[in-house]
């Protein structure tokens, strides 16, 4: 059973019944609820709202995590732009802990997305990889957390922060994604800021670390099945 949980983000206000049914589950079970307002406090979000105001996301993500105090074994950080279609928040975090994963996400149900490794897969509860998506939610566990969080705001919206969890995976942070929950990214992505120069940068980055694409980091570990009481990885498990 998790001992102790947060949920953290940042909201704008066209994003609040998005945010009140991801929050709800959490608020429900006592978890520590804490957002930041991009732009008008909405009120009935007032309560979990530590501030107000623009700003990079990562910089922003941390505010909250100081203003808030947040003390939590397992943190939750997510965008204020998806929905469950599978699961909810409370579920990610038990399949997480019970499939003794470090940092973590719900796999992706989108028709399109960024990375192929991130769709959902029938006939696995979670994956073990060597990647975790920036957004739009991850669940940080407790052993590395501190490696993990504060965010480097370097990074300004997050891009390219996969390359420094494939660092610490290196390190032996365990990385995986739980199919059984499962989101959609409900805003198009980009549409507020320019990212090309993010996305060429990051592209570099990959290049000056000897990878063609971030298809070359991009592996599935093993797979933890629906008829299995617990997965069967564990560290320097081969590629499935």
């Amino acid at each position: 059973m998790t001992a102790s949980a947060a949920v953290v983000g940042v909201y704008r206000a066209r994003n609040a019944d998005l945010v009140r049914r991801l929050v709800e589950p959490a608020l429900s079970r006592g978890w520590h609820v804490a957002w930041w307002a991009l732009d008008d406090v909405v009120d009935d979000l007032a309560s979990v709202t530590v501030g107000s105001g623009a700003g990079p996301r990562l910089a922003l993500l941390n505010r909250v995590l100081v203003l808030a105090g947040v003390r939590a074994e397992w943190v939750v950080v997510s965008d204020d732009d998806l929905s469950f279609e599978r699961g909810d928040v409370a579920r990610l975090v038990s399949l997480t802990e019970r499939a003794r994963l470090d940092l973590a996400q719900p796999a992706r149900s989108d028709a399109a997305v960024d990375h192929g490794i991130t769709a959902a897969r029938r006939l696995s509860r979670a994956r073990r990889t060597s990647f975790v998506e920036i957004g739009p939610l991850v669940v940080v566990g407790p052993r590395w957390q501190d490696r993990i969080l504060p965010f480097p705001e370097a990074r300004g919206m997050g891009w390219g922060l996969e390359l420094d969890w494939l660092q610490l995976f290196r390190e032996g942070c365990e990385l995986g994604i739980v199919d059984a929950v499962r989101v959609r990214h409900e805003g198009e992505r980009g549409a507020e800021y320019d990212d090309a120069g993010e996305i060429d940068r990051v592209h570099a980055e990959l290049e000056a670390l000897g990878y063609r694409g971030w298809s070359d980091v991009q592996l599935t570990l093993g797979t933890w099945r629906p008829w299995q009481r617990s997965p069967s990885w564990g560290a320097g498990g081969a590629p499935a």
